[in-house]
């Protein structure tokens, strides 16, 4: 599949701001299941300081310093990128029957290159603390034997099934237990929970972040900018790769998704963060994300 993605996030201030800093993980990456063909960053007003490199995941990151004085800030990333569902659901497939103690117990003892690698992605982060209610959650998902893929799967059905989908009912301050006790939240707080269970377990597991695309309901046209960004967890399963999971949809990855960059947590990879210098005691933000299907180049 080859996709177009234009990201769009408008701030508007009530008060003149004197400047505005900013870091952008907005271009998808390249790896095995992904290609990248062409991007660009457009910042209004014009940037003072443009710079891109990439991070200590090997995502693509881009700073920005806008120094004249403004009320409105926008930034739009346009993308077009080929996705190959045979390469990214190539770990499955190799994964097959191993039991995930075996998983986790090569994570420990392998020296392989991309084992040493994963191992980063075991420890805590600064928004995914492993505790006992992490751990009693994730324990029904894993007993004794079973193959990891389809102790996978059933902790992404669970989490789809134990929590509902609501907006506006968590924070990025909102801790793992207290999502427990919701039962609610929003894409990225499914994923950071299936995170934290893997951790708990002694499977490594990154946060994902990117886009989807999504269908208009029966009999209704497509409408443009009514994708959203999206959010998703990824095992590493040593001899097979990384597996792409995504509770808030209930599946394992397809051909349908499009990865800008992944990292520990939500913090180190969000879309678009910064600070700016204002007396103004109010803004706006409006974000709107169009992932379209399009043929050849």
């Amino acid at each position: 599949m080859t996709y177009r993605v234009v990201h769009r996030t408008e701030y508007r201030y009530q008060s003149e701001v004197s400047s505005s800093y900013g870091e952008l993980h907005l271009l998808p990456r390249d790896f095995s299941g992904q290609t990248c063909r062409e991007s660009r960053l457009r910042i209004e007003p014009d940037p003072h300081d443009y710079r891109e490199r990439v991070d200590f995941y090997g995502n693509r990151t881009a700073y920005f310093a806008v120094l004249e004085p403004h009320t409105r800030l926008s930034i739009t990333a346009e993308s077009v990128v080929d996705v190959d569902l045979a390469r990214r659901r190539g770990a499955l497939a190799l994964a097959g029957e191993q039991p995930w103690e075996l998983a986790r117990d090569r994570l420990r003892l392998d020296r392989v290159g991309d084992t040493l690698e994963a191992r980063d992605f075991l420890l805590d982060s600064s928004m995914v603390a492993v505790s006992p209610e992490v751990l009693a959650y994730a324990t029904p998902s894993f007993p004794s034997g079973r193959p990891i893929v389809d102790a996978l799967a059933d902790l992404t059905s669970r989490i789809h099934r134990d929590f509902a989908y609501k907006p506006g009912a968590t924070t990025v301050g909102t801790t793992l237990t207290e999502l427990l006790e919701r039962r609610k939240g929003v894409c990225q707080d499914f994923a950071l929970l299936a995170i934290g269970c893997l951790r708990s377990l002694g499977l490594a597991a990154r946060y994902v972040s990117g886009y989807i695309e999504t269908y208009p309901p029966p009999g209704r046209p497509r409408m443009v900018g009514a994708d959203v960004s999206h959010a998703w967890a990824s095992a590493f399963v040593p001899g097979a790769g990384w597996i792409d999971l995504d509770p808030t949809n209930d599946q394992f990855v397809t051909d349908r998704y499009v990865t800008t960059a992944w990292g520990r947590d939500y913090r180190d990879v969000s879309p678009v963060k910064g600070v700016i210098y204002t007396e103004s005691k109010k803004d706006e933000m409006e974000v709107s994300v169009d992932v379209a299907r399009i043929d050849g180049p």
